[in-house]
């Protein structure tokens, strides 16, 4: 057994590494109750998940060598691709301002330590585009200050760590009473309370107070072998279009029963690993069905789904000069998607213990069955700026310029993301980062009329200046079936709910100048919301003609068409297309919604 820090007045890169997952330790142990105190920003009990999930992902991917330095790089870049939720951003972000300022160091000795905490927390602060103290930014904040406090009197980084406890546990508990969401429910701010809990697991561990049984879970006996070598296709024959990755967790994994189960699937199959982790890949046209099956036989630790037939495209048969990128609640069929070349960032679906990417490991037949069955109602989370990163550098290589537009910023803070990883790229190309103030098919109408002015020749600037004509020539109307998502999803109250399904109330939405959900109108039966919807289409199609028109819905296709021959026969022509929401959306607007957007000249 490696000493601790316990005896040493440095810290190489495998005490780093042991104290980190000593922290972790402490957070997942306190998973359940950080879930349960969750209030702010919005109480949707996931921030014990997404930090574990976080930091599971970066101590489960990172390189550990003898220098800090590397191995807390590696550490903070796994964790800017796993970061989840606006905690695990934050946490992610703190890890990479740790990273940063040791850098170069082959061991880390205190006052290298206390440069590097007032690092971290400085980058963690500006991660966030309107900072609030009483969150973990706060406890972060604490933290830096008590280890620059105590650094002259403390002899060694034991010894600063444990004198600036009592500060970090003050700060916390200060939180209660400096935001009104906590104050009223009486509890300190949840990511703080992670926070708290993973710097007071690595300093049980350096000074010694634990030995760390859970070493023995270190994922190096876990990582591919020489003879599991992935060969991935570099030539244009691509026979399957997506490289599918996952970690699997379980107990007693049979491989050779999880290889029969997914070689269906694709080809290229490779599972590695022991009985209770393993980690597979396999080239795949049905990822949603692999994950299906991964989730029988374990949780679903880490996923990844890189469209390989697009790679390729972009790599070897690029169109255009300009790379459009949206994200997964942009409802354009797959054929438009392919001909434009539009790069599509997947929200996640978090469904218990499993996690699901968008579009690609969920679609909506799977997202519906389990949202039926689960014990606890799906949630979402947005991309991850890790994620935004490496797509930007990855399409940078390839294009002069990037223009992203996303769903609106009063829906989602995937725009506030992606805008954060576009300006880390310092000097990298032109980023344009763009906020619809719109979603799902309105969504998909604007970014499909930037692709034409990109493929008809427009400059980056010229095709960004008229991107927000589009956003004001798009509508979307939307007729809800049912009310039950609404209330699963925590957008109404039950009582309304309740109220609504008593009267049989089928609400007509839309979004307003601002991006915000609004009643756009209501009915009392779907046929009257129908009809009121065409009449709108019609009033506005007379008032300033339509450029265009489609129609999406909720896993019912029948109710689409519907919709779309009322449409066509008051409009004179046909809709542009018919498409299934995302799953993401389906959280909210459930089975057999409908709905219109529509984009004037």
């Amino acid at each position: 057994m490696r000493k601790t820090a316990k005896v040493n007045t440095t810290l190489d890169g495998h005490q780093l590494f042991e104290a980190l997952l000593a922290g972790l330790h402490m957070v997942q142990r306190k998973q359940d109750y950080l879930n349960k105190i969750n209030v702010y920003p919005v109480p949707d009990g996931d921030t014990g998940t997404n930090i574990t999930a976080t930091l599971s992902y970066a101590l489960e991917t990172a390189e550990v060598t003898d220098s800090a330095g590397e191995t807390m790089s590696s550490i903070a870049d796994a964790a800017l691709v796993g970061a989840r939720g606006n905690s695990g951003i934050i946490f992610a972000q703190f890890l990479s301002g740790l990273s940063e300022a040791m850098r170069d160091a082959q061991n880390v000795a205190k006052e290298h330590f206390v440069h590097a905490a007032e690092n971290a927390r400085l980058r963690a602060y500006e991660a966030v585009t309107r900072p609030k103290e009483g969150t973990m930014l706060t406890v972060m904040r604490a933290w830096a200050e008590a280890l620059h406090h105590e650094a002259d009197s403390a002899q060694s980084i034991a010894e600063l760590l444990r004198k600036a406890g009592p500060a970090l546990a003050d700060s916390l508990e200060k939180t209660r009473d400096m935001l009104p969401q906590l104050k009223a429910a009486g509890v300190v701010d949840a990511g703080a309370s992670g926070f708290v809990e993973f710097i007071a697991g690595a300093e049980r561990f350096i000074n010694g107070k634990v030995k760390a049984p859970f070493l023995a879970r270190r994922m190096g006996s876990h990582k591919l072998s020489l003879g599991d070598k992935i060969e991935l296709h570099e030539s244009g024959e691509v026979r399957f279009r997506y490289c599918t990755e996952a970690l699997i967790a379980g107990q007693a994994i049979d491989r050779e029963v999880l290889r029969s189960s997914l070689e269906p699937f694709g080809d290229s199959l490779i599972i590695a690993g022991t009985g209770e982790q393993v980690r597979i890949h396999i080239h795949s046209d049905q990822p949603a069905q692999v994950f299906a099956s991964l989730t029988s036989t374990g949780r679903v630790v880490q996923q990844k789904v890189d469209d390989m037939l697009l790679q390729y495209e972009v790599a070897h048969r690029r169109k255009y000069p300009i790379a459009i990128v949206t994200d997964s609640t942009c409802d354009l069929p797959r054929e438009l998607i392919d001909q434009y070349q539009i790069q599509v960032v997947p929200l996640h679906i978090i469904a218990g213990e499993n996690e699901y990417l968008d579009k690609l490991t969920i679609d909506s037949e799977e997202f519906f069955d389990l949202a039926d069955r689960s014990p606890q109602f799906p949630t979402s989370s947005q991309p991850s700026i890790g994620l935004f990163t490496r797509i930007f550098s990855y399409l940078s290589t390839y294009y002069d310029s990037i223009i992203a537009i996303h769903v609106g910023g009063g829906i989602s803070g995937t725009v506030s993301t992606g805008a954060q990883a576009a300006k880390s790229l310092d000097g990298a190309k032109q980023i344009s980062v763009i906020d619809s103030r719109h979603i799902s098919g309105s969504l998909g109408l604007i970014v499909l009329r930037a692709a034409e002015a990109v493929a008809a020749g427009k400059s980056h600037d010229e095709v960004v200046s008229e991107v927000e004509s589009y956003i004001r020539k798009a509508q979307l109307l939307v007729s809800v079936h049912t009310l039950e998502y609404f209330v699963k999803g925590g957008r109404i109250k039950p009582m309304a709910g309740a109220l609504g399904k008593l009267l049989n109330l089928k609400p007509i939405i839309s979004v307003d100048a601002e991006g915000n959900p609004i009643r756009f109108g209501k009915a009392f039966s779907e046929r009257r919301n129908v009809a009121k919807i065409v009449r709108m289409v019609a009033r506005r199609h007379a008032e300033s003609p339509l450029r265009c028109y489609a129609v999406v819905h909720g896993h019912d296709l029948e109710a689409g068409k519907y919709l779309a021959a009322k449409l066509e026969k008051e409009l004179g022509f046909p809709p542009l297309f018919i498409e299934e929401i995302a799953p993401v959306l389906a959280l909210h607007a459930g089975r057999g919604t409908t709905a219109v957007v529509s984009m004037q000249e």
